[in-house]
């Protein structure tokens, strides 16, 4: 599973689609030396409409040393009503500052439905609580890629729980925001989603994403599944 390829897949392990400024479809903290990952997956907007309203993730990524990860997201609108086959690209890296922190950036390349580049940076904190895991992710993001006015801010905050070698739990809670009208780009979503362990390569992630509260919560139930590789 994505956590529990800690020794698999990278050092510790959705967006789900709490990280849609990044190129990591999950919270994922790098290394080791020498680790290739790849995400294929599907994520939509509404459950009653995957077939419009839908893009699908294909992600890249390498540990180019024990402290430093570079990788490509490219986002298919193959199944998205009005979207490019190429909706959009983004790359980044991650940087290990502890063994529980490291730093991101992510930088959208204008093309397909990305008209202007757009830049993401944030930094990564897990902490142990009882016997789960608690994951942070702090990002802002500025250009017109990404925000038209102000600063997006966004916060993933996921408890995790792992249950023997083939199954981990996750509660993942998403804040975004913009600093241009804080009160109207408010938006709080609950994404519970799960690991279900393959093998020792192959991970399955599948969940579902709720909004809670604020007027930009997401409207319809969403669904994200997700394969994920490690070599």
């Amino acid at each position: 599973m994505r956590k529990t390829l800690v020794s698999v897949l990278t050092a510790m392990a959705l967006a789900t689609s709490a990280t849609a400024q990044s190129y990591d479809l999950y919270y994922v903290m790098p290394g080791p030396a020498g680790r290739l990952g790849v995400d294929v997956g599907i994520i939509s907007s509404d459950v009653g409409s995957i077939v419009d309203a839908s893009l699908v993730p294909v992600m890249v990524k390498v540990s180019v040393s024990d402290q430093i990860e570079v990788g490509a997201r490219a986002s298919l609108g193959v199944l998205q009503d009005g979207a490019e086959d190429l909706s959009t690209v983004e790359v980044g890296a991650k940087y290990g500052l502890l063994e529980a922190t490291a730093l991101t950036a992510t930088y959208l390349v204008p093309t397909g439905d990305a008209h202007d580049p757009g830049l993401s940076v944030g930094v990564m904190h897990t902490f142990a609580s009882g016997d789960m895991m608690i994951n942070n992710w702090l990002q802002a993001s500025f250009l017109d890629g990404y925000t038209d006015d102000g600063v997006n801010f966004s916060l993933l905050v996921e408890p995790t729980m792992i249950f023997g070698d083939q199954l981990a739990v996750y509660l993942d809670i998403l804040a975004n925001t913009n600093t241009d009208d804080i009160g109207d780009n408010l938006a709080i979503d609950l994404a519970p989603n799960v690991d279900i362990m393959i093998n020792d390569m192959a991970v399955i992630n599948a969940g579902v994403i709720l909004g809670i509260a604020g007027d930009a919560k997401a409207d319809e139930l969403g669904l994200v599944v997700t394969l994920l590789v490690g070599f």
